[in-house]
């Protein structure tokens, strides 16, 4: 018997140089790309869309939408397999549900390839739902007792089996193999009845089985959001998905502490509807692009919901992600200590330190009167850099004061930078600074 290996580190540099060490390590030497130099996708997903309620002609419509709004990559969510009405029936039977596609899902792929988007699937591999043709055949391949308290109506199949692993492999790889799928969605919504390391191991050989039969795919570890983070599953994932909430304003702190272990290449984070479905807040479509687009980005609404000021928002702000998501996705993620508790902080600094960028959120109203400037870290102290801030038009005109920032990109060396600070222009609640920075 082996434990799992424990990864630890140490750092005078405190918690951004342990941050830094996971984030390296993480994107050296434990992930595993199918296509390392092919850009990070930007994604849409129909969940928050359509949930179970799945129609063809619709799915196109909002496909069309989505690849007009940036999106490059269609990830088809739950609902798709047969007799999945609604979470209590259908888990483990994986074909294509052919009332809702007569004609399979070639049409909708099709459709999808044809607007420029690869296609991702969701699954949920490791449960089964007792309304199932899999457990009427076989309930002894669930794990734990008959009498057991159920998670979200179903329940765990026992990947410790040859026979179960063999099932799925089968019925995952038929789907694979019929069609031009290059992204799972692994999903994984209730936890296990009990503590069992060989059903880790189980899953663990499952995932390896498929990546070497299909190595072009990528897969992405839901798990409810953040349930499987972890280096082991991440050493045979490709993207983790860290909440089923996409509150932006909940998101800003959850890609701010997650930050410590994992970078932004594997961390997805999507735009989600103007009132999000988690918490019923509403948040304008600015603050919810530009937390987004702190990671992985992607959509998960119906585009067919956004105002034509949204729709222009939302591609503005995705064509700047797309601009500069090459060199984000390989930066150092730093943790920024802002006087006022209010503001989330971070800047994103470029491997060779020629640009950065910083993103500095507002999580509620501030105490104070006027902004405490925000310093920044990681910087050549001797080297000068042009500073600007993105959408200076926008800063609300009872700002406090007259911060230089706001009329226009500063001239600074690193050190003024890194021992004073900025002085960013006053804001409201649930509102987002970006400033730009390269190194002259």
């Amino acid at each position: 018997f082996e434990t799992a290996p424990l990864y630890a580190t140490f750092s005078p540099e405190g918690l951004n140089g342990c941050a830094v060490a996971f984030q390296r390590h993480l994107r050296r030497r434990i992930l595993r790309l199918p296509e390392p130099a092919r850009p990070r996708p930007v994604h849409y997903n129909c969940w928050e869309a359509v949930y179970f309620d799945h129609d063809l002609d619709e799915l196109k419509d909002i496909a069309t939408r989505a690849a007009a709004l940036g999106a490059e990559r269609f990830v088809l969510d739950d609902g798709w397999f047969k007799g999945r009405s609604d979470d209590t029936r259908a888990l483990g039977d994986w074909e294509v549900d052919r009332e809702k596609y007569p004609a399979g899902l070639t049409p909708l792929i099709d459709h999808v390839k044809g607007l420029g988007m690869s296609f991702g699937l969701w699954f949920e591999p490791e449960m089964v739902n007792r309304e199932s043709d899999l457990y009427r055949a076989h309930p002894d391949w669930a794990l734990g007792p008959e009498g057991q308290i159920e998670g979200r109506g179903q329940r765990v199949l026992d990947m410790a089996r040859e026979e179960v692993r063999d099932y799925l492999f089968e019925r995952i790889g038929a789907l694979l193999s019929a069609h031009d799928i290059d992204y799972i969605k692994w999903d994984h919504n209730r936890v296990l009845p009990m503590p069992d390391a060989a059903q880790t191991r189980g899953t663990y050989a499952l995932l390896d089985r498929l990546r070497a039969a299909f190595p072009g795919v990528e897969i992405e570890s839901c798990a409810s959001g953040g349930g499987r983070i972890d280096f082991g599953i991440l050493s045979r994932t490709h993207r983790v998905w860290l909440s089923d909430s996409n509150d932006a304003l909940e998101r800003l702190r959850i890609q701010h502490e997650a930050a410590l272990f994992l970078p932004a290449a594997v961390t997805g984070s999507h735009v989600g509807p103007r009132r999000c479905h988690t918490s019923g807040r509403v948040l304008d479509i600015r603050f919810r692009a530009w937390v987004a687009a702190q990671r992985h980005m992607g959509f998960e609404m119906d585009p067919r919901e956004l105002t034509e000021d949204e729709a222009t928002v939302l591609r503005e702000v995705t064509d700047w992600w797309k601009r500069n998501r090459d060199w984000m996705m390989a930066a150092d993620i730093l943790r920024l200590d802002s006087d006022d508790p209010a503001v989330i902080a971070e800047e994103q600094l470029a491997a060779d330190g020629a640009r950065f960028v910083v993103f500095a959120g507002k999580a509620t109203a501030s105490a104070q009167i006027a902004p405490r400037p925000l310093r920044l870290c990681g910087l050549a102290p001797e080297a000068r850099y042009r500073v600007s801030l993105r959408g200076r038009a926008e800063a609300p005109a009872l700002s406090r004061g007259a911060p230089a920032l706001k009329a226009g990109p500063l001239e600074l060396s690193g050190r003024v930078l890194m021992s004073h600070g900025l002085s960013l222009p006053w804001s409201f609640p649930e509102t987002m600074w970006v400033i730009e920075g390269v190194r002259l």
